[in-house]
């Protein structure tokens, strides 16, 4: 039987079955492409709109396979690609990922992926001997899908799975977009008949997945990015398979100078990971300078992008005594002629001028914090971040001081150059130096200073400034530069905050490695639960 007499005698044959005859190559009876397009905002040839792009959607809607008409298989095959720009992990070769299944497993990535696809006139259960039905086998990066179904001259919404290991996701490029997985999507068309007799179409494909949001590390006063390698955090960030970036590098400045640096550098981090979403876990000032970021900054961002949880580790959100100390003495020192300490260590008047202050110094004080907190605080973005803060005590035997054993602060020298070598040559004027720090913030509530002045040598006088402590009730534990009640933001941000913890004891921490791995495993648990309530794995 020719392709004539088929076209001729198959309305006949399908009377009672269907409406209208299947289409099938001359059959001139139902009306062209074209004039069943759908005016949208963008070609639409289906009564489907394709669903929001974003970043676990990802969206095709013109290609040379899309919107083809009806098309033979001698048009065919019908190839189209998708695009990810998502940074998810380590990758293969080929863009595929190379922990998968680790990632999988811990529940930072779906196991699957869905690709969607509007398909036209498929006539999948037609009856028309002695011919098969309709055939147009899909595959995605070369996986067979199986077939397209649908009904003769519909539109039908086609969903498939994927097992995520074939999903090729993007490469990242720090300081640059990310180089996209192209994933490609051919149909071949009528696969089950030896003579070509059925046509079809797509409209678009969208291709959908949950993957974990990644991590930006913010390190504190003094320091740099390479912090959080040197203390471990990352070590268990990778070792969870969490992606992250601690590239920033902030120099000395105060809060509101860094706020603005970060906002120069937090958008083309996330562009970096092709994301709508991002964590960010804060270390010491890194958290004032953060906050100050959230809430100046982040409102002009929020429609590129979302600030998910904010994790501060030791912040000084109340202030710090020994701050305060500093920055009393500085400014005695200006206008006095002997500086005298009451109700501190000894060595105190000697310790302090060693210190010195910096520019970022002033915004750690007590008096600067308070202000800051009454001002900051009512701008914070908290319905879209959530705050987590974590606090620490450095006498980890419970003895009321820092000792060399146990080595107690260790990890502090190795964040410190000048302790690390005092170390060297004497353990302990080291050990009675961050001894002395600790004493003054487990001991002191509030500083205050006085001026006299006194005769000296019969014909001048001199100035004095005396520069008191006011000695608290009860020790209070620290870390040697924060105090917990200041890390939890008592009476400030701990009204805000989610989830607190607290190192203390044997299982206690200094100001460095309060952002150790132990501390990375307490909280990425807080970041895939809020990822999992109001992120990109709900």
């Amino acid at each position: 039987m020719g392709k004539g007499i088929v076209v001729i005698f198959l309305p006949v044959l399908l009377c009672g079955q269907s409406t209208q005859a299947p289409r099938l190559r001359g059959d001139k009876a139902h009306p062209p492409k074209a004039e069943l397009r759908i005016t949208a905002s963008g070609p639409r040839t289906s009564p489907f709109e394709p669903p929001e792009a974003n970043d676990i959607t990802y969206v095709t809607d013109a290609s040379p396979g899309l919107d083809t008409g009806c098309t033979f298989r001698s048009g065919g095959p019908l190839v189209f690609e998708i695009k990810v720009d998502r940074v998810v992990g380590e990758l293969n070769p080929d863009g595929t990922l190379k922990n998968a299944a680790a990632l999988v497993a811990a529940g930072l990535l779906s196991p699957k992926a869905t690709i969607t696809i509007p398909a036209f006139d498929i006539d999948f259960n037609a009856v028309v001997p002695p011919f098969q039905p309709e055939r147009d086998r899909i595959t995605f990066n070369g996986e067979d899908l199986g077939f397209l179904t649908g009904d003769n001259n519909i539109w039908k919404l086609n969903t498939f799975e994927i097992d995520i290991s074939k999903v090729k996701f993007a490469q990242r490029n720090a300081g640059g977009v990310p180089t996209p997985g192209v994933n490609t999507v051919r149909v071949d068309i009528d696969v089950a008949n030896a003579d070509e007799l059925w046509c079809m179409s797509m409209d678009w494909g969208a291709l959908a997945f949950k993957a974990i949001s990644p991590v930006i590390l913010i390190h504190g006063n003094n320091s740099n990015g390479g912090f959080w390698d040197r203390q471990g955090f990352t070590t268990e960030l990778r070792r969870q398979l969490i992606p992250f970036d601690n590239s920033i590098n902030m120099v000395t400045s105060p809060v509101a100078a860094n706020g603005a640096t970060l906002a120069g550098l937090i958008p083309n981090i996330v562009k970096s990971f092709g994301v709508d979403s991002v964590h960010v876990v804060v270390h010491s000032k890194g958290g004032l300078d953060t906050r100050e970021y959230l809430a100046v900054h982040q409102p002009a961002n929020n429609g590129t992008f979302k600030i998910l949880s904010y994790t501060s580790l030791s912040t000084p959100h109340n202030g710090s005594m020994g701050a305060d100390v500093l920055v009393t003495r500085a400014a005695a020192a200006a206008v006095a002629d002997r500086i005298e300490f009451v109700n501190f260590p000894n060595y105190t008047r000697q310790l302090a001028a060693l210190l010195g202050t910096d520019a970022g110094t002033p915004n750690l004080t007590t008096g600067f914090t308070a202000g800051f907190n009454a001002a900051n605080i009512p701008l914070l973005p908290v319905a879209d971040t959530k705050f987590n803060t974590v606090a620490a005590d450095a006498d980890t035997n419970g003895n009321g001081m820092i000792d060399n054993v146990p080595d107690e602060y260790r990890d502090l020298r190795t964040e410190s150059g000048a302790l690390s070598n005092i170390y060297s040559v004497n353990q302990g004027l080291a050990r009675f130096i961050i001894d002395a720090v600790y004493q003054i913030l487990r001991n002191t509530t509030a500083v205050a200073v006085t001026y006299r002045t006194e005769p000296y040598l019969v014909v001048f006088t001199r100035t004095i400034a005396t520069i008191t402590g006011t000695p608290s009730a009860q020790p209070i534990p620290n870390d040697t530069l924060v105090t917990i009640p200041s890390g939890q933001g008592v009476g400030g941000i701990q009204g805000i905050t989610s989830r607190t913890a607290t190192f203390t004891g044997a299982a206690g921490r200094n100001h460095s490695n309060v952002a150790n791995g132990g501390v990375a495993a307490t909280v990425i648990p807080w970041i895939v639960d809020v990822e999992k309530s109001r992120g990109d794995l709900r």
